[in-house]
């Protein structure tokens, strides 16, 4: 099998490839299988499938190793098809994607902002930070833009927020009101959405009600090779292309952040050519957390994670680019402070899971997930995600480090 190799056609996409027996007979099964994989090409060799002006992205090379057993995902890593969605009834944590505006005209430039909240200040009520991906991991993290959000307000409780309405009204419902009557069928989405222009079209209530109880909040962006977590603060309003995570706490930061998470992440994501998708279905709700963590390893996963904010915030300072940058160091040889403390949360991590460093990472995750999953099934008590039961004065695991913005 080919694992991912970019399609030889036009079209920007990527394939796998099987090559199959329909037989059970032992003498015509092979005793090894090759999985082949897309690797760097050696320097100065000559690339395969370049053809004419093929888009640099559509030359690759190709190597392969040999397994005994190939399973459903291509791979010969531990099947974790099998992973089961993990349902606590002690859970109470939002995982999901941002804010959908619907229409450009709820953003704000800083320039709009400053107009609609300088004339109006009761407006400065339903205008907020609005981040996306490429501030985060690019930019200083810090919003660039602004929204309104009215939230699920009527028309009438919108309407005293003068200026913000003004601006939605001319901006937002002109466009609504136009593409509402190209519609033939009166109970198409378009009109429905006529019906509540002033709103957003998935303003995620639900998570706003969650994060607006916490001084701070976990995003990552939510296509991404690796996700980079960053603390915010609640005042912000996620765009979709951010993955929110209603954590507050140090610890988390540092089970998510954490090699298990990555690597379960990685086998577990939705992709599209080479860009992964975090999508919570897959990944967060079938990912197992530590069970039985003692005060010390919880403590000691918290302390690791805020030195992995410390060196990075200390890096931004020098390096531009933001957090992509930064993390793309990693992939540099040498010493590297970041590397450093990443292997140190790695470790305090594995600890509380109970895990070997030298077994199969994800095998021991996916054999956690069966065993979590029975005992929900059993009625039997589980550890949720978050800080563990009984963990004396969680308090002190909530540090104020955040982006806030003025």
């Amino acid at each position: 099998a080919v694992d991912n190799q970019p399609w030889s056609g036009e079209a920007n996409v990527h394939v796998s490839i099987v090559n199959s027996v329909k037989t059970h007979d032992p003498k015509l099964l092979p005793q090894e299988r090759r999985l082949w994989f897309k690797v760097e090409a050696a320097p100065g060799k000559k690339k395969i499938r370049k053809r004419g002006s093929v888009p640099a992205h559509k030359d690759y090379e190709l190597d392969f190793r040999t397994t005994p057993v190939l399973n459903s995902a291509l791979s010969d890593r531990p099947d974790l098809s099998t992973a089961s969605r993990l349902r606590f009834s002690t859970q109470t944590t939002i995982v999901c994607q941002g804010v959908t505006p619907g229409h450009a005209g709820f953003v704000l430039s800083p320039a709009a902002a400053k107009k609609v909240t300088a004339s109006d200040a009761l407006s400065r009520d339903v205008v907020f930070p609005y981040l996306v991906g490429r501030d985060l991991l690019t930019g200083t993290g810090v919003p660039t833009r602004d929204i309104i959000d009215f939230g699920q307000m009527s028309i009438l409780e919108a309407q005293q927020f003068r200026s913000a309405f003004r601006h939605v009204e001319s901006h937002v419902l002109p466009e609504i009101e136009n593409k509402a009557a190209q519609e033939k069928d009166g109970e198409t989405a378009r009109n429905d959405q006529l019906g509540r222009w002033w709103m957003h079209w998935r303003s995620r209530r639900e998570l706003i009600r969650a994060i607006s109880k916490l001084d701070r909040f976990l995003v990552c962006s939510r296509v991404t090779k690796r996700p980079i977590f960053v603390f915010v603060g609640s005042s912000v309003r996620p765009g979709d292309s951010i993955q929110v995570f209603a954590f507050d706490d140090d610890y988390s930061f540092g089970i998510l952040h954490s090699i298990a998470h990555w690597q379960w992440f990685v086998a577990k994501c939705s992709k599209l050519t080479e860009r992964f998708r975090y999508t919570p279905e897959s990944v967060f709700d079938t990912f197992p957390w530590p069970q039985s963590p003692t005060a010390v390893q919880v403590t000691a996963v918290a302390a690791a994670g805020r030195e992995v904010r410390r060196v990075r915030d200390e890096a931004l300072t020098n390096i531009k680019g933001g957090l992509r940058a930064v993390y793309r160091t990693l992939e540099l040889p040498g010493r590297n402070p970041l590397k450093e403390a990443h292997a140190a949360l790695d470790a305090a991590v594995l600890a509380a899971y109970g895990f070997s460093a030298k077994k199969d990472l994800l095998a021991q995750l996916l054999e956690l997930n069966h065993a979590v999953a029975a005992r929900i099934a059993a009625d039997e008590p589980v550890t949720a995600p978050g800080i563990p039961p009984g963990f004396p004065h969680p308090e002190a695991l909530v540090t104020d480090d955040c982006i806030r913005p003025e």
